[in-house]
């Protein structure tokens, strides 16, 4: 009986603390060349965080857009995608958005694709 246990004790103590154990709520997405994702609406009681927006390759950057809903009033960009390169290194940067809002983001060169990162909460 104490070698049964001594080899069940591993998989009972995964399985105990994997209760405790959660994800976070961030949702990622890849965007193809020329290609747009979106709009996501941010509700008056949400906010929105972007942790990591990165293009692999190319020249013209991909956007992050914001609108205020729901009027097509100006629209606003907040940040700009961050080129993956091996020689030279940029700074991954993030951005909170409040709502209300529609966020776009947009992948425009052919040649690239991007990745984004973000999740929704409330206030």
């Amino acid at each position: 009986m104490k070698k049964i246990f001594h080899r069940l004790a591993p998989a009972f103590a995964v399985l105990i603390f994997s209760c405790f154990v959660s994800a976070d709520d961030f949702k990622s997405q890849t965007i193809l060349p020329t290609g747009t994702f979106g709009p996501l609406r941010v509700h008056n009681d949400q906010f929105m965080v972007i942790r990591n927006f990165t293009q692999d390759t190319g020249s013209a950057r991909g956007t992050v857009l914001v609108t205020k809903p729901p009027t097509t009033g100006p629209t606003v960009n907040v940040l700009s995608a961050t080129i993956l390169d091996f020689f030279f290194l940029e700074p991954i940067n993030n951005v909170v958005i409040a709502g209300p809002a529609d966020v776009t983001v947009t992948c425009p060169d052919p040649a690239a694709t991007c990745f984004v990162s973000y999740k929704k909460d409330g206030n």
